[in-house]
């Protein structure tokens, strides 16, 4: 098992890096080089800049058993089909029976967008967002251990 980040938008990489070495899983952040991090924490993997580049290179390396944190639902799709668990970055768990109307809302969103009509963003991160995302991160890592 190991813990696959969709490093762009990915909050508390250091807290994630914590729990990982706390039950000794690997922790493998992946980025485009637009996005360059200086940490030693965990291993970084980098691909070209492109759209869905950072997807298809997490697509290519899930196994399964591996939890992959990302907030792209089609990614989450395609991951959960090879096995894996996915950990959405406000802490919910998509699987397999909420990721069809997860998708059915970002094509939703994607016909609206096109209307012009405008959708508001996710809000503000709060420190309860943050510690209930953990939570569920330490969750998955017992129950995988």
């Amino acid at each position: 098992m190991r813990v696959l980040i969709d490093g762009d938008a990915c909050p508390q990489k250091s807290e994630i890096s914590e729990l990982t070495q706390r039950y000794q899983v690997k922790m493998i952040v992946f980025l485009d080089y637009a996005h360059i991090s200086q940490s030693t924490e965990y291993e970084v993997r980098y691909c070209e800049i492109g759209r869905d580049s950072v997807d298809l290179m997490i697509v290519n390396e899930v196994q399964s058993e591996d939890i992959v944190i990302t907030q792209d639902y089609g990614l989450a799709s395609l991951v959960i089909a090879k096995g894996a668990k996915v950990l959405h970055v406000s802490g919910k768990i998509i699987d397999l029976q909420n990721i069809d109307e997860l998708l059915m809302s970002r094509y939703m969103g994607y016909k609206e967008r096109q209307r012009n009509k405008h959708i508001k963003g996710p809000k503000k991160r709060t420190q309860n967002d943050n510690k209930y995302f953990i939570s569920q991160l330490e969750k998955l890592l017992k129950y995988q251990s």
